[in-house]
């Protein structure tokens, strides 16, 4: 009877306790920048005020850096849209040769470094001593001087290849998962193509069309990676390079708490109104009678059409960054052209065995992946329990906390773990950084999780128990093991993501506890070799993780 109660017990307080930590992590950040914005310091007194956000909101770089941000977010967000929704139609509902090669090529940009892939489009692209002009003057006798990609439509292209994934998994399930009867019916009664795609399919997916509108809008506005490669060497001003400037020396983090919250306020509307609109509204895409959804058939100019377009999204956003990135970090000297004479392996020996911080860099990212993902997977474990297995009543609103951080970007979480971290042994450690981590992409683990333990029937507990087993055995002998899968596919993404995270870290940093992704920033001051061939260290582990991960065949479209 003692081991019943405290297998009720553990089987109540762990999962309780998994929320707790969870919530935690994502209101003592935003507490910390909540009172940061509004205490303003007059010799030792402290008092509260909103004198930072009347100094922000005064300062003609914040409209400008608002303005940019707020173009660079909403053309990105409607390109991604189009791009991704295209994208996964054609490989979830046509008969598109090669539709699982695209599927896999078409998830590859989710997994990489958007900071390295606008480096990418540097080398390609860089007014003198881009591949592509060079290309096009060499041998077509065209200058390509009006491709500056150190503008906004430059930030724009990048972000598009980098958040298109998102918008792909997000209605990839749904458009396989659709009743084909309703496209059916339509077509019955005369509907063309167009109308039924405008009227039947897209309502039915504007729910998913919809969440990863707004995480794609909140995300690619606050992503600091892109406008920092792209945007601060032209003077272009963004929300995430001006935050970051702002705690630099002297700082003052006064103003910077206050663009953070203008930037959570911003999403935390956008996330109601979101939640509003879709509870208002019946969305059914599976009726309860047996179907298959059927695959279109593609006409010859259709099919070329649709190919052409998955050789332009995954050429752009995958083959020809890593081209640049082979050629440069095998370059002596990038003139914006390879030579094959003169090719080298010293910046990979440099970045390896020579170079104290790109060493260093490489280990902490190494930690940091590892330890984050593990305790990642293991906090994801107990929040999914407790979001299937827990009190039905309070399901909804721990799913709608726990979910907070999807939206919030890497940079202002990163602020409000500085604001904590300041004057406390956590200060320039790698522990406050895994906790950053954490705090930050946890949800990505609990939805894929979640998304397994709604496949078990919880009978199967029942019956370990009714056998005798306490909660814990049953966790361990029944429920993990069939966990496995997408236990390991949520460990690999925390990984791929750990490993790629500048934003996060950017603020948090200091020496010794640099990441791959910081040191490619130091770097990019000395030598485009020497960053070149540590993105390739970066991209090959990420890759790596890519494939083990594809081999899970466990799906990260939660939701």
């Amino acid at each position: 009877m003692e081991t019943s109660r405290q297998g009720r017990w553990l089987q109540v307080v762990l999962p309780a306790s998994g929320v707790a930590v969870g919530v935690l992590l994502i209101t003592g950040p935003f507490l910390a920048t909540v009172l940061r914005s509004i205490a303003v310091w007059d010799g030792e007194a402290v008092r509260l005020s909103l004198d930072n956000f009347i100094r922000l909101l005064g300062d003609p770089r914040f409209a400008t850096a608002a303005l940019n941000t707020l173009i660079a977010g909403g053309c990105t967000t409607v390109l991604a849209m189009t791009l991704g929704f295209t994208l996964a139609w054609l490989v979830a509902r046509t008969d598109m040769p090669g539709r699982s090669w695209f599927e896999t090529g078409n998830l590859i940009p989710f997994f990489l470094s958007p900071y390295v892939g606008a480096l990418s489009w540097i080398y390609l692209l860089a007014p003198h001593g881009g591949l592509l002009p060079w290309v096009a003057r060499t041998y077509l006798g065209i200058k390509l001087d009006w491709l500056n990609i150190y503008s906004i439509p430059g930030v724009i292209w990048v972000l598009t290849l980098f958040y298109t994934p998102y918008v792909y998994l997000f209605v990839i399930g749904p458009l396989r998962q659709m009743d084909a009867a309703f496209e059916d019916a339509a077509r019955v009664h005369g509907a063309s193509f167009g109308y039924t795609m405008r009227h039947i399919t897209l309502p039915l997916v504007l729910p998913a069309l919809l969440s990863a509108a707004l995480i794609v809008f909140v995300t690619s506005a606050g992503l600091f990676d892109v406008p920092l490669a792209l945007g601060s060497p032209r003077g272009i001003r963004f929300m995430p390079t001006e935050i970051f400037s702002l705690v630099q020396y002297p700082s003052d983090f006064g103003r910077a708490a206050a663009f953070g919250m203008v930037v959570l306020t911003l999403t935390v509307l956008l996330t109601m109104l979101q939640r509003r609109f879709i509870a208002n509204r019946r969305f059914d895409t599976i009726t309860g009678k047996g179907y298959r959804p059927r695959l279109i058939h593609l006409r010859r100019g259709a099919r070329i059409a649709a190919l052409t377009l998955e050789a332009f999204y995954v050429g752009g956003a995958v083959v020809l960054p890593t081209m640049a990135l082979l050629m440069v970090a095998f370059s002596k000297l990038w003139m914006g052209h390879f030579m094959w004479k003169s090719a080298t392996t010293g910046n990979f020996e440099y970045v390896l065995t020579k170079y104290d911080l790109t060493r260093t860099a490489i280990g902490n990212s190494l930690f940091l992946a590892v330890t984050g993902a593990t305790l990642g997977v293991g906090l994801a474990v107990l929040q999914a329990y407790y979001l299937t297995r827990g009190n039905p009543r309070r399901r909804g609103l721990v799913d709608a906390l726990l979910s907070l951080p999807l939206g919030i970007p890497g940079i202002i979480l990163g602020l409000g773990f500085l604001i904590i971290g300041l004057r406390t042994p956590l200060y320039s450690t790698l522990t406050i950084i895994l906790i950053a981590y954490i705090a930050r992409f946890f949800p990505f683990a609990t939805r894929t999780v979640t998304a397994m333990f709604l496949a078990i029937n919880p009978e199967l507990e029942q019956s370990a128990r009714a056998s005798g087993a306490s909660w814990l055995q049953t966790m361990r002998l029944v429920v993990l093991p069939l966990l496995k899968p997408s236990l390991v596919a949520a460990w690999l993404m925390l990984f791929v993501i750990f490993i790629r995270e500048l934003g996060a870290t950017i603020l948090l940093y200091a020496q010794g506890t640099e990441t791959i992704s910081v040191a490619m920033v130091i770097l990019s001051e000395r030598s485009s070799g020497y960053v070149a061939a540590l993105a390739v260290v970066q991209l090959v582990m990420l890759l790596l993780a890519f494939a083990t991960f594809r081999l899970t065949r466990t799906s990260i479209a939660q939701g």
